[in-house]
């Protein structure tokens, strides 16, 4: 009788544990979700996300991450002139000037690393990001060469 007893003990205590793993990972997966849209440019040289920020005392809100994946000898000498995002087709906001060698992430002389990417339209209301179209427009300058590319983002799953 006390075998069983302790053997049900053994189960109940295993099966709550396993069920409290269980339920804290797909917690995580759900409510940990940082990225909400991606996208890329057609020449490869440009990805973008919009993340929500965990600056959350004016409410939920989001910003932009936009990546490099050009060549690093080409980010020293490369300006990004202007960054443009449209939300449903319409202009929301642009910025610029920024020097892509500032965002290569290097280590730096005195110790640490710059930053990899431009993250910019910070405080951007859950409002205007979720559940619209999103596009983003980048101009640059390599050397004496212009360019542009528009990124459509789209929705990343809460799975993936």
């Amino acid at each position: 009788m006390k075998n069983k007893n302790g053997l049900k003990r053994l189960l109940m205590i295993s099966s709550a544990f396993l069920l409290l793993i269980g339920g804290g990972y797909v917690s995580a997966m759900i409510f940990g979700k940082k990225v909400v849209y991606e996208g890329e440019g057609e020449s490869g040289l440009w990805h973008a996300s919009i993340e929500k920020s965990d600056k959350t005392s004016i409410g939920p809100n989001y910003f932009l991450n936009l990546y490099w994946d050009g060549a690093k000898e080409d980010a020293k000498r490369t300006i990004v002139k202007t960054i443009t995002l449209y939300i449903d087709g319409k202009k929301y906001d642009d910025r610029g000037e920024y020097a892509l060698s500032e965002y290569t992430g290097e280590e730096m002389d005195d110790g640490g690393h710059m930053e990899d990417h431009i993250a910019t339209f910070d405080f951007m209301p859950e409002e205007d990001v979720i559940g619209h179209a999103l596009s983003v427009k980048v101009e640059w300058k390599t050397g004496d060469e212009e360019n542009a590319e528009i990124m459509k983002l789209t929705k990343i799953p809460w799975y993936k």
